[in-house]
């Protein structure tokens, strides 16, 4: 059964023709339940095993995938990372993703299988799903290229453990988007220090001047944000100093339908302010996150970081023209 109509309502499809997704490439993705590893958890050695590796650009896509059920078992379950487990929430999603593209646009459909219904309050009342994806240029941003969205993932953001309760009192917490509930994602970039040695992890509080984050922006340092909702407008943005993003139409279209959703983004190829361009020649890193059964905030499943070029068999996710 498909979803309400509602839904797709107000995702509408943009108006172009619909590619053939039979002549896409097909590569299957996990998406881990992530509990609260953050960036900071993630670079910290006597926490993470990985730490000395991804500080010397291995990607976390090359030692966890294939291991990507065993870990997402351990953080759903509350053994490690998670001090708030929901009973029969999956470890791993996994998804099925395709790209291609045309003169004007880049075409990316993600599909997986409906999760079922799991105990626990409706955290975003509204959207039963939320899918996300994020593209960095050829490795703009650091960390993007070794942990995909973890370059955004911060020990400080709400929902996480050092979050600072008065956040929102901050001078500059109207211009850096801050809630009532505390900092949305940002990126090193932004921040004029970030630590993980002494409590609180992440440097939420220490932006760069305004220059600088806007010269940042021009060079392209920012992860390209959209967004699909079920229930809700598609959302299209970026990630730098804030999570900063806007109801655009045409963006994203999804549905669920005899039990498997399949999303379709959609990116101009020419790219604009918090857009990057996608050429030919160049490879981006590449993240999905899935917010299934009403989720919010930290309580998603998110891919490692992978590769996107055009009509490049190299790149992990391979877009070939139609």
């Amino acid at each position: 059964m498909a979803v309400s109509a509602i839904g797709l309502m107000l995702t509408a499809a943009p108006a172009t023709a619909a590619p053939d997704w039979g002549k896409a490439p097909a590569k299957n993705i996990p998406l881990v339940y992530s509990g609260q590893a953050s960036l900071e958890w993630a670079l910290r050695g006597t926490e993470h095993g990985g730490a000395k590796a991804m500080k010397k650009h291995e990607t976390c896509r090359e030692c966890h995938d294939h291991e990507a059920d065993d870990i997402g078992k351990k953080i759903v379950s509350g053994e490690s990372l998670e001090p708030k487990p929901i009973k029969g929430k999956p470890g791993v999603i996994p998804v099925t993703v395709q790209a291609t593209y045309d003169a004007d646009n880049l075409y990316v459909r993600v599909q997986w299988k409906d999760t079922k219904a799991v105990s626990g309050e409706k955290m975003d009342k509204t959207n039963q799903v939320k899918m996300a994806m994020m593209l960095d240029d050829g490795g703009k941003v650091e960390y993007a290229n070794e942990g995909g969205c973890w370059a955004s993932c911060h020990h400080d953001l709400r929902s996480m453990p050092d979050v600072d309760p008065n956040a929102s009192k901050h001078p500059q917490a109207k211009a850096l988007d801050i809630r009532k509930n505390g900092p949305t994602k940002y990126l090193k970039e932004s921040r004029t220090s970030i630590s993980n040695k002494d409590r609180p992890w992440g440097g939420w509080d220490k932006p760069k001047s305004d220059a600088d984050i806007a010269a940042a922006l021009r060079e392209g340092k920012f992860l390209d944000i959209v967004q699909f909702r079920s229930a809700a407008a598609p959302r299209d943005g970026y990630v730098l100093d804030a999570r900063r993003m806007k109801e655009v139409a045409g963006v994203a279209e999804g549905k669920l339908e005899n039990g498997t959703w399949t999303v379709t983004f959609v990116r101009k190829l020419a790219g604009g302010e918090g857009d990057h361009k996608i050429a030919a020649g160049r490879t981006y890193n590449v993240g999905f996150a899935i917010h299934d059964n009403y989720a919010d905030y930290r309580f998603h499943h998110v891919s490692f970081g992978h590769t996107l070029a055009l009509d490049d068999p190299k790149a992990i996710i391979n877009a070939v023209k139609q």
